[in-house]
């Protein structure tokens, strides 16, 4: 096995968009592009954890290893995504099957993530034995000084939570710049994984990456965008539509 292997969560029972995962935005569907994007990386293998007979079938098409179809203990709503990781890491253990040395999760509904910037980040976490995991971030397009925290009164503390350095900018383009986490690039090595290993629980709350060892990697807001419903995704057509504007 390569050393770093995409593993690519993509179960059918979305509730916010039906069938979000082989619907298309542009020519294909967003588990073909994620697959597609992966594979041209040429540093790994890719497998797909699926509960969707559909989603297995298109994935094996398209290039990428589909060994089971995910149990629907590891396919509620609530079951997370390192329990559907660490099932998959069990299966390919007690198969006999050589371990990675790197661990990549590539949720599909973050279409925009390009090869160049997978091959960067995973080079960043090659090259450096002290790091576990390496997680995206993108500027964020609000930042927290705006933020307020409403309390039990619906009275808006807003000095509360920001303090003084909210009265130190009156506006908002001279805030420092703010960076938020982005799904779209989680590498993590495998022995991360390793010590949960045993945890057949679906509800595990471990994340994907070590927050302790964790170096954070900029890509843009394009890369970093995230479809979660309908909204998002007439967005995402509207972007790839016109993807030479919006880079």
């Amino acid at each position: 096995m390569s050393k770093i292997l995409f593993i690519i969560p993509a179960r059918s029972s979305s509730k916010r968009v039906k069938n979000k995962n082989i619907r298309n935005i542009g020519k294909s569907s967003l588990i073909e592009n994620k697959i597609k994007t992966c594979l041209k990386t040429k540093i790994g293998d890719v497998v797909v954890t699926t509960d969707s007979k559909k989603i297995a079938n298109v994935s094996k098409k398209i290039g990428a290893k589909v060994p089971f179809l995910r149990p629907k203990k590891y396919s509620t709503s609530t079951a997370t995504m390192m329990s559907s990781v660490l099932h998959l890491l069990r299966f390919l253990k007690d198969n006999s099957k050589e371990l990675p040395s790197f661990i990549a999760i590539m949720p599909p509904t973050y279409p925009f993530i390009s090869p160049n910037s997978i091959k960067r980040a995973f080079t960043k976490i090659k090259n450096n034995n002290k790091l576990v995991s390496i997680c995206a971030f993108s500027e964020s397009n609000e930042h927290p000084y705006s933020y307020v925290k409403n309390d039990k009164k619906l009275k808006f503390n807003i000095l509360k939570y920001a303090g003084k350095k909210l009265l130190n900018y009156e506006r908002t383009q001279d805030y420092p710049k703010a960076f938020v986490l982005s799904g779209a690039i989680r590498i993590s090595r495998i022995s991360y994984f390793l010590k949960h290993l045993k945890n057949k629980s679906s509800s595990i709350k471990n994340y994907v990456i070590d927050f302790n060892s964790c170096l954070g990697f900029k890509i843009s807001k394009r890369e970093a965008y995230d479809i979660n419903d309908k909204n998002d995704f007439n967005i995402a057509k509207f972007l790839e539509k016109n993807k030479k504007i919006f880079k």
